[in-house]
C-alpha cells in the first residue's frame, strides 16, 4: 500500500513527532510510506521537503497574510481567555499535481496549519482518493484556533470569537464558512488519537457528518523501555535513593500546559512535614526536561535542569529515571509525553484534561484529579511519594497499557486496517486511486529535495475561499494600521540605538585625540 503524508514538520513538535512515528512503523510494517513537509529537520530518505518554485507575484500576497494579517490582526489582538497559537489558514501549497500524491492509495493529513489551506486541501480532495485526516488539534474544525480553550462555536459558526479582542470583520466565522464551502463531497475520513478529541470533532458543524475514528497514537517500546531506576538515575548524577518527579515543558510558557501549577503544587507539597522532611534531606528530586518558563530554582528542594535531548534513548533514560511524571495539562489531545513516560515504567500524576484518561486511570496507572484543582494535584503526587510500593505497581500496569494499546505496531495495524477498508469502499464505488505505478523516491535525492525535479512543481497558493476574500481588504487595511505603530516605535528604536553608538564611537575617537592634544600643549610649554 503507498501512503503519503502531509504534515508541516518532520519531527519538531510533538504533532510532528507523531505523525512520523505512524509513517515509521508503516515502513516498518513492509508499506511504501512517504512524508511530504514544510519543515524538513531530519535526514531520513523518505521525507521530502516541499519547496515552492517560481512563485512570481504570490510573494507580496503571501507576506501580507502570514506577516501582517497573522502578526497584527491575531497575535497582537489576543485575549487573556488563551495564549495557544491561532493559525490564519492562508497562504497553502497546492500538492495536488504531484503524481507522488496522485497516485497515492491513501493520502494521511497530520498537522498542517502554516502550509495547507482550505483551498489547497479542496484540490486535494478532488483528485478523488481517500483521504484520513488525523488530528492533533481542533484547528481542522475551528476557524483558526487550536485549542478552544472551553469554547464550543465551531459547533455553529465561530462568530465574535473569545480568543480575538477586536474582530470587526469575523475573521473567524469568514474561515469556518471557507471550510464549510470547499470541504463538501471530499473522500475524507477522521481520525483522532483520544475519545476527547474525537467527541469535539463529532459536534463540530464540519466534520458531524464524517465518519470518525479513535487510533491512538503510538510509539517504538523498544526504545522507550524501563530500565532500573537506581541504574537510570546515576546515569543522571542523580542520587539513587531520592525520588524523582519530573516535569516536562515543550513550551512552558503556554498557559495550557499549566506550568505555574507545578509551582503551587510543589509549594503545597512542601507545607506537609513529612515532604518538607524529604525535601531537606535531599530525599526528593524535580527533574525538569525542555524548556521551562516557571521559576523552579527557589522551591525549597533539588532541581535538576535537563534541557533538551536530541536522542530517544536519552530522553527514554530520563522518563525511566523519574519515579512520577507530573502533567498538569489543562487542554490536551494525547501526549506523547503521557505515553513516553509510562512506556518507561513511570506512573502519571495529572489533570483530568482532554485525552489524558485514555491511558491514565486514577490508582490503575497513575493519579487523575478534577482540571485545575492544584491541592488535589498536590496530594495526589504525596499519595505516590510516600507509597513506593504502589509507585512501582502502577509502573508495571502503565508499561502494560503501552504495550497493549499504544505500540507503534498495533497503531499501523489499525491504520492498515482502516486504510484497507478505505480503499475497497472506494473502488466499490466507482471513486478509486487513479492507475498506474507510483515511483519509489529514497536515497539522497529524496533529502531536501526540491518535488519540482521530481515530477511537478509546488505552487504556493494564495487564493482564499469566498467568505475570506470579501473581508481581505479590510483586514489587511486594520493590520496595517495596527503595522505603523509598531513599525514606527521599531524604527525609533533602531534610530536610538545608531544615535548612541554614534556617540559612543565618537567619544572612543575624540577622547584619546583631546588627551593627545592636551599632551602636545605641554610639549610645546
Amino acid at each position: 500500500m503507498k501512503i503519503v503524508h502531509l504534515s508541516t514538520s518532520d519531527v519538531r513538535g510533538g504533532a510532528a513527532l507523531a505523525a512520523y512515528r505512524l509513517h515509521g512503523a508503516l515502513l516498518r510494517a513492509g508499506h511504501d510510506s512517504l512524508m511530504l513537509v514544510r519543515h524538513m529537520h531530519s535526514a531520513d530518505d523518505s521525507v521530502i521537503k516541499v519547496a515552492p518554485v517560481d512563485p512570481g507575484d504570490t510573494v507580496g500576497r503571501a507576506a501580507f497574510l502570514s506577516g501582517l494579517v497573522q502578526k497584527h490582526y491575531i497575535d497582537a489582538n489576543r485575549t487573556d481567555l488563551s495564549d495557544t497559537i491561532f493559525t490564519v489558514p492562508y497562504p497553502g501549497y497546492d500538492l495536488s499535481s504531484f503524481s507522488l500524491v496522485r497516485m497515492a492509495d491513501i493520502i494521511d493529513l497530520h498537522w498542517v496549519a502554516r502550509y495547507q489551506s482550505p483551498v489547497t486541501l479542496r484540490s486535494l480532495f478532488a483528485i478523488g482518493n481517500p483521504v484520513v485526516w488525523t488530528l492533533h488539534d481542533q484547528w481542522p474544525f475551528t476557524g483558526g484556533c487550536h485549542y478552544s480553550a472551553g469554547c464550543d462555536k465551531y459547533r455553529h459558526d465561530c462568530v465574535e470569537c473569545p480568543q480575538l479582542a477586536d474582530d470587526p470583520f469575523g475573521l473567524p466565522q469568514a474561515v469556518l464558512r471557507d471550510k464549510l464551502a470547499l470541504f463538501p463531497g471530499a473522500n475524507l475520513t477522521i481520525v483522532s488519537p483520544s475519545r476527547w478529541l474525537a467527541d469535539r470533532a463529532r459536534e463540530s458543524r464540519l466534520f458531524k457528518d464524517l465518519r470518525i475514528e479513535v487510533i491512538g497514537n503510538g510509539l517504538d517500546t523498544r526504545v522507550f523501555t524501563p530500565v532500573p531506576k537506581t541504574e537510570a538515575k546515576a546515569s543522571l548524577g542523580v542520587d539513587p535513593n531520592s525520588t524523582a518527579v519530573l516535569f516536562v515543558a515543550d513550551r512552558g510558557d503556554e498557559r495550557r500546559k499549566g506550568g505555574t501549577y507545578v509551582v503551587d503544587a510543589l509549594r503545597y507539597c512542601l507545607r506537609d512535614r513529612e515532604f518538607a522532611s524529604l525535601a531537606r534531606s535531599n530525599r526528593i528530586t524535580l527533574l525538569a526536561m525542555g524548556r521551562s518558563a516557571v521559576d523552579l530554582s527557589n522551591l525549597g528542594l533539588p532541581v535538576v535542569s535537563l534541557g533538551y535531548f536530541a536522542s530517544e534513548k536519552k530522553v527514554s533514560a530520563v522518563y525511566a529515571a523519574a519515579d512520577i511524571f507530573l502533567l498538569p495539562s489543562l487542554e490536551d489531545n494525547l501526549p506523547n509525553t503521557m505515553l513516553e513516560a509510562m512506556s518507561c515504567g513511570t506512573p502519571v500524576v495529572a489533570f483530568d484534561s482532554g485525552g489524558i484518561r485514555d491511558a491514565v486511570g486514577d490508582w490503575v496507572t497513575g493519579r487523575l484529579v478534577p482540571t485545575g484543582d492544584t491541592h488535589a494535584l498536590a496530594e495526589a503526587m504525596m499519595s505516590l511519594v510516600f507509597d513506593p510500593d504502589k509507585r512501582r505497581s502502577l509502573g508495571r500496569k502503565s508499561r502494560q497499557v503501552i504495550e497493549e494499546a499504544f505500540s507503534s505496531a498495533g497503531q499501523a495495524t489499525r491504520y492498515l486496517a482502516l486504510y484497507a477498508q478505505l480503499l475497497e469502499d472506494c473502488v466499490r464505488s466507482g471513486r478509486g486511486p487513479m492507475p498506474g505505478p507510483v515511483g519509489q523516491v529514497s536515497g539522497t535525492a529524496a533529502r531536501n529535495t526540491d518535488l519540482s525535479s521530481i515530477d511537478a512543481p509546488a505552487f504556493l497558493e494564495t487564493a482564499s475561499g469566498p467568505h475570506f476574500s470579501a473581508i481581505y481588504d479590510q483586514v489587511l487595511l486594520r493590520a496595517l494600521k495596527e503595522a505603523v505603530p509598531a513599525m514606527q516605535k521599531d524604527h525609533e528604536a533602531s534610530v536610538k540605538r545608531l544615535e548612541d553608538l554614534h556617540h559612543s564611537l565618537s567619544w572612543r575617537i575624540t577622547g584619546p585625540l583631546r588627551k593627545v592634544g592636551r599632551a602636545l600643549g605641554k610639549l610645546r610649554q
